[in-house]
């Protein structure tokens, strides 16, 4: 997985939302783009080489966004493997403690089939760990962890904010305009729904059949001030920030989501989505530790990636829940 540094250490929340957001005091990676597939599939064949699946790691809804396959005829190791044509498409139909196992495993190394510690620490060896409230309560990440999820702050610095004059754009583009929604190299795109209808159909008409997710990457001219691309659309975001012990936050929009609420701008923070939610419109990317050798752009390291499916509605409060 390729990773941006997001350095500028100390600089001030966005006045926007109150001077709340925004503000990291040291310099960090965080992933380019969110987790795909691929990267999911070489995970659960690292942790789960039996399919034996204890953890609920894998759970396909059989939607069309959802490109993790199993075949329990397969070899040990390789029994999960990546639908043609989704190798990079990020991974949904992931839920909060599917994020931090994955973590875990990257902490641990792609040898090893340890999910339940490093980064965070899980008990119980049941997919809800039995300290579940603990961990909503206290998120942050166990110290001399080198790959974590992304605290809300550090995924909103990432995308929004503009070192060169100490600034936040609206959207995770480098623009306070409301992207368009073209695939390609055009400034200012993201996949999302507007006016034009779907990002990938250019058409209101929806299809259940229709994979409507976009490659990482492919707004190859709308990334973010610091290097990150979709972060704005595409998928939302798992963040380790959350409500009390019980929820988490959400940031970022996914593809069905329209800006008539914020849809994919800086305003929309999704809460109260329980950790065990899981939707076609719902991934995460990771963030870790800052690379020792700066390189001119991007920071190349490791990682790996994710998967599933749940159409969303807007409730009405004007937050977008997944069912």
């Amino acid at each position: 997985m390729s990773y941006v540094t997001v350095g500028n250490p100390g600089n001030a929340a966005d006045p926007a939302t109150g001077s709340l957001y925004g503000s990291v005091s040291y310099t960090y990676d965080i992933g380019e783009y969110d987790v795909t597939d691929s990267q999911y599939a070489a995970f659960l064949n690292g942790v789960d080489p039996s399919g034996a699946n204890t953890l609920a790691l894998y759970s396909p809804q059989g939607d069309a966004e959802y490109g993790v396959t199993f075949n329990s005829g397969a070899a040990s190791g390789s029994m999960y493997s990546v639908i043609p044509g989704y190798a990079n498409m990020p991974v949904v139909d992931v839920n909060y403690w599917d994020t931090l196992r994955f973590v875990n495993w990257m902490n641990n190394g792609e040898g090893n089939a340890t999910t339940e510690t490093g980064a965070y620490t899980l008990t119980g060896g049941t997919p809800t760990p039995s300290n579940a409230s603990d961990l909503l309560a206290n998120p942050q990440h166990n110290a001399g962890a080198t790959v974590w999820l992304p605290s809300e702050n550090e995924w909103y610095k990432a995308a929004y904010y503009n070192p060169a004059n100490s600034t936040y754009s609206m959207y995770a583009t480098q623009s306070d305009t409301a992207p368009g929604n073209t695939i390609g190299n055009g400034a200012d795109e993201a996949n999302y729904y507007t006016g034009n209808g779907y990002s990938v159909t250019q058409t209101s008409d929806e299809n259940s059949n229709q994979n409507y997710l976009t490659a990482v990457g492919s707004f190859t001219g709308s990334e973010s001030y610091y290097g990150t691309y979709d972060q704005s659309g595409d998928v939302w975001n798992w963040m380790s920030t959350t409500e009390g012990s019980q929820y988490v936050w959400l940031r970022g929009g996914f593809w069905n989501v329209s800006d008539d609420v914020g849809g994919v701008s800086s305003f929309n923070r999704s809460g109260g989505y329980d950790p065990t939610d899981e939707s076609a419109g719902l991934g995460f990317r990771v963030a870790s530790e800052a690379t020792a050798v700066p390189e001119p752009s991007s920071w190349a390291m490791m990682v790996i990636g994710v998967g599933l499916y749940g159409l969303a509605r807007r409730s009405r409060s004007g937050r977008y829940r997944f069912g």
